[in-house]
């Protein structure tokens, strides 16, 4: 179980359980003896504190226990990546990085590319995450189902990452040539 604010802000590695579908979520609350309500749930755009399970049986018992019989969940399903979705998603990562999203495109052209082809074959019928959320005592207790789909993001981030490695053996290189110089000097 990790505390944290936003789920993007997690820093230790951790394994999520597969996203699922509604239909699938409405079984397993019925067998745990809890009733699911549909709702407006979002990883991103969470505001407040909140307890973050790692299993979804582990919160139904949880909020079974703590005399909750109501759970809320979203479900939510992302068509594939057409180039509207890669110029806003590039919008918010220059954003993010202060730099230019033409400058990204540029740089990262490739990598968009290998992206889009990555997310074409994703089978856009399966959910990409799903939520359950229980209250209790003023504290939002979260369960995150996730999938393995392609990110831009981290397409992108990765080639930039790789850029400034390249920029800094570079500088290390010339840093090194300077001082063999300066030595030869005495």
């Amino acid at each position: 179980m990790k505390i944290t604010s936003n789920l993007t802000h997690v820093a230790t590695e951790i394994e999520f359980e597969a996203p699922l579908n509604e239909e699938e979520l409405l079984a397993v609350f019925e067998k745990s003896g809890v009733q699911g309500f549909p709702a407006e749930l979002d990883i991103a755009e969470r505001t407040e504190d909140h307890v973050q399970m790692m299993s979804l049986d582990g919160l139904l018992g949880f909020a079974k226990a703590s005399g909750l019989s109501a759970v809320t969940y979203d479900v939510t399903y992302f068509p594939h990546a057409d180039d509207a979705e890669v110029a806003y998603q590039l919008r918010q990562l220059a954003r993010d990085l202060e730099i230019s999203a033409e400058v990204i495109r540029d740089v990262c052209a490739a990598e968009i590319q290998e992206y889009l082809a990555l997310d074409a074959k994703r089978d856009a019928s399966l959910p990409v995450h799903s939520i359950v959320e229980a209250y209790t005592g003023g504290t939002a207790f979260a369960w995150y189902g996730m999938s393995d789909y392609p990110r831009l993001k981290r397409f992108i981030l990765r080639k930039l990452a790789q850029g400034g490695q390249k920029a800094k053996h570079n500088f290390i290189m010339r840093a090194s040539k300077a001082q063999v110089d300066m030595l030869d000097e005495y």
